[in-house]
């Protein structure tokens, strides 16, 4: 969201060195009055849309920051109900080491049975982005899938293969 304003203010200033596209495609660097207004329309329309996707984004802004790292945010970030939870795992020093070995979500998922107010909150933040991350490969191997060469109805068998993590031992199904 800060970006969205960077990059207005930029525009405002005709300085387009954050689009290099754009500044390379400017003769002479001149950012007419026009172009600028469309481009600050754009920008204002790309942020509009994003608050309607992600419409309480200002309001969690400060719970991301927890579940990004526990440890160098104060109690006052976090919600009420999980004040009490949050400070027993903001100065447990095990956890801290675990913070700074393991990545995100095992770190929550392994605290979850010792710390499970917190951690469930942050365990359904980062949900979300796993959720949309698979809802998008499957759209793009649905893309890749279903050519006018490959048109089947059904892709269900097709997708799960595509998508599955598991790599097939060609050599034992050969044997």
């Amino acid at each position: 969201m800060t970006k969205f304003d960077l990059w207005k203010c930029r525009i405002q200033q005709r300085n387009t060195a954050t689009f290099s596209y754009l500044d390379s495609a400017l003769i002479h660097g001149n950012l007419d009055s026009e172009l600028k207004k469309h481009i600050i329309t754009h920008l204002t329309d790309l942020e509009t849309e994003f608050i309607k996707y992600f419409p309480d984004v200002d309001k969690k802004r400060e719970v991301w920051k927890v579940v990004r790292n526990p440890f160098q945010c104060e109690v006052t970030d976090v919600l009420d109900e999980v004040q009490q939870e949050f400070l027993e795992l903001k100065f447990n020093s095990p956890s801290k080491r675990d913070f700074k070995e393991l990545d995100h979500e095992t770190f929550w998922i392994k605290y979850l049975p010792v710390y499970p107010l917190i951690s469930h909150r942050a365990l359904r933040i980062l949900a979300m982005f796993g959720c949309t991350y698979l809802s998008e490969a499957v759209f793009s191997t649905l893309v890749a899938v279903k050519t006018k060469y490959r048109n089947r109805l059904n892709v269900e068998r097709n997708l799960r293969c595509a998508l599955s993590g598991i790599q097939p031992s060609i050599q034992d199904f050969c044997s």
